[in-house]
């Protein structure tokens, strides 16, 4: 097994690849903003295929839905674009300004920010337009979203110009917080299993925001000139980021204590896309240098769960532990 915090990049060279996720397949996708196209990746970093959108699509996140397909924004036509795990394109609809980010709802919905519109847009998955929300903040310039942690069932959302904010299933936007003049927001994501909080990737401080579902924040700074940009919780446990600035990918403990911070072995990649793979590792795009990455966590790939026997249905223990105590280190 590869050491823990070592990095590997495969050879595929793609067209300025953005958001990356694990898909319902057991294999990775992502998206290439420059070049308009999906691509399939194995856990093994192999290149299964690449599925072409219309020129100028320039798609930037991707998520799995909670009917289990693939959606992406198109930032270069004002559209959001489904697909099938079998790389069948299922529609792409229009929607009223360029998407940037998107995220599945605990309402059974999908919910992306646009950011030059300054709204929160929700979409069902037929794909219609439900509506689009205006953030109170002009000019707030919305990133990120992600569903809230634990019984929330709130979406939050960054801006680029300091604040978080939160908006619930009706579409009632509040900005909770400000992080502070120099903030310049983006990546936001749930802390894992049993840490009820979320964390944000502060470009502007050098630093990750971890703020409580009540608006309490918290800030671990990085190295100077780090400039995170994307932020998830990983598989083990702990908070995974990429220093956008620095080139490398570091991790964090929900309780604060940041961990190694890896080199990327090639250079000027801008790393900025990150997700939790299916391989329990966690991996990475390379907007600048145009391929893909993982970092390995040191912990083994999940097994395949075991379906229960028929007749039976599996009921999760209800309620979860509260979040641990949090400190800068």
């Amino acid at each position: 097994m590869a050491q823990t915090g070592s990095i590997q990049e495969f050879p595929a060279v793609f067209g300025k690849p953005q958001g990356i996720v694990a898909g319902p397949d057991g294999n990775v996708w992502l998206v290439e903003e420059a070049s308009s196209k999906i691509a399939q990746m194995s856990p093994a970093g192999v290149l299964l295929r690449e599925i072409p959108l219309p020129p100028g699509s320039g798609p930037l996140s991707i998520v799995v839905g909670p009917d289990r397909n693939l959606w992406f924004t198109e930032g270069g036509s004002s559209k959001i674009g489904k697909l099938s795990a079998g790389g069948a394109i299922l529609g792409e609809f229009p929607v009223g300004s360029a998407p940037e980010s998107i995220a599945a709802g605990p309402d059974g919905n999908l919910w992306f920010t646009e950011e030059s519109a300054n709204r929160i847009g929700k979409m069902d998955m037929s794909g219609r337009l439900l509506a689009e929300f205006a953030i109170p903040t002009a000019n707030s310039k919305p990133r990120a979203i992600a569903a809230g942690p634990c019984e929330d069932r709130n979406l939050w959302f960054t801006e680029q110009i300091g604040r978080i904010g939160r908006v619930d299933a009706a579409g009632n936007i509040t900005e909770i917080a400000n992080t502070g003049g120099a903030s310049n927001l983006h990546g936001i994501a749930a802390g894992p299993a049993g840490d009820c909080n979320l964390y944000v990737a502060d470009r502007g401080q050098d630093c990750i925001v971890r703020i409580s579902t009540t608006g309490q924040v918290s800030i671990v700074f990085l190295s100077i000139g780090s400039g995170p940009t994307g932020v998830v919780a990983g598989p083990d446990g702990n908070i995974w980021f990429a220093e956008n600035g620095l080139n490398r990918i570091g991790h964090m403990t929900p309780a604060g204590d940041v961990r190694s911070e890896a080199v990327i072995p090639s250079s000027s990649t801008f790393p900025d896309g990150i997700a939790a793979g299916p391989d329990a590792n966690v991996w990475f795009t390379e907007a600048g240098g145009n391929r893909v990455g993982r970092v390995m966590t040191g912990i083994s790939a999940p097994p395949t769960p075991t379906p229960p026997p028929g007749g039976l249905t599996v009921v999760p223990r209800p309620g979860t532990p509260g979040p641990k105590p949090f400190r800068a280190p």
